[in-house]
């Protein structure tokens, strides 16, 4: 979700600052040992624990990634920092199916950002409190809140993620030609930028969009493509939504065996992730085939 940031009053130790770099790389196996590094050596490094934290959120770990960020919590940052970690909480907690507790944390840090300078800040805290307003059927709230983060988020792989979560409402209220329009300018963006891992999940739900207009080879074409990048970036919560999609085109297209083989992957994959309510979802799904 976010790139490197640079807080004025506040200067990155070296380590931290090349791990932060190898997030804004996607290179998660790389942030991860340097953040246990410089952890090893300085356990109260702030910045190395929210390094730790996004290292372990990215990959699917969101059990480890909360666990780095309560004890970068219990340091009590101040300012921009404090914002900082309530966003990342905000959106592990919600994949961890705690969205009153996310709800918490997600508007106190769009409260601290809009007091604060950091326009990253404030476009995450947007971004974060367009998911959770969706999640709780607030279509418009969502949309809104969207559209007010896109145009100042500098990082723009998490613009990308704000343009592909556009899609995915207005495909779920049937605009379909408008999703397929959000969903093919989030991939656009990825792919001018090389952010292989977001570019992995959009083209999965482009996919999955094309599942639903019957367009079963383009649908299998773009899962693949998108399950290759997750591979890569080494995303096991990403890696539970492809065997989903799988199971779902398998399902449409009238094969039991294989969309049972990928909703049951899916579940196992969810249940690693930690992601209890997904987990569930795709085991119903799995017992109504």
């Amino acid at each position: 979700m976010i790139g490197l940031l640079l807080f004025p009053q506040m200067a990155f130790a070296a380590s931290a600052d090349a791990c932060h770099e190898a997030l804004a790389a996607f290179n998660y196996p790389l942030a991860a040992d340097l953040a246990r590094a410089r952890l090893a050596a300085v356990q109260a490094d702030a910045w190395a624990g929210m390094c730790a934290a996004r290292a372990a959120y990215e990959t699917g770990h969101f059990a480890a990634a909360l666990d780095h960020l309560r004890a970068v919590e219990m340091q009590r940052p101040q300012g921009e920092l404090r914002t900082y970690v309530s966003n990342w909480l905000t959106v592990t907690l919600r994949k961890l199916g705690r969205e009153t507790e996310a709800m918490q944390y997600g508007q106190a840090a769009l409260v601290w950002a809009r007091r604060e300078t950091s326009q990253q800040n404030l476009a995450t805290a947007l971004h974060n409190l367009a998911g959770l307003a969706w999640t709780r059927g607030d279509a418009a709230g969502a949309i809104a809140l969207y559209r007010e983060s896109i145009p100042i988020n500098p990082d723009l792989s998490e613009r990308s993620a704000s343009y592909n979560n556009l899609g995915l409402i207005l495909q779920a209220q049937g605009q379909q030609a408008e999703a397929e329009n959000w969903l093919k300018q989030a991939i656009a963006l990825n792919r001018e930028h090389d952010h292989f891992h977001h570019l992995g999940k959009h083209l999965m739900n482009l996919g999955n969009l094309y599942r639903e207009q019957k367009l079963y080879a383009e649908a299998a074409s773009l899962l693949d493509e998108g399950a290759a990048l997750i591979d890569r970036a080494g995303d096991i919560y990403w890696q539970a939504v492809a065997a989903r999609y799988r199971g779902w085109l398998a399902r449409d297209q009238g094969d039991g065996v294989a969309a049972a083989h990928w909703l049951t992957r899916a579940a196992r994959s969810y249940d690693a992730a930690g992601a209890w309510p997904d987990a569930g979802a795709a085991r119903e799904e799995l017992s109504r085939l």
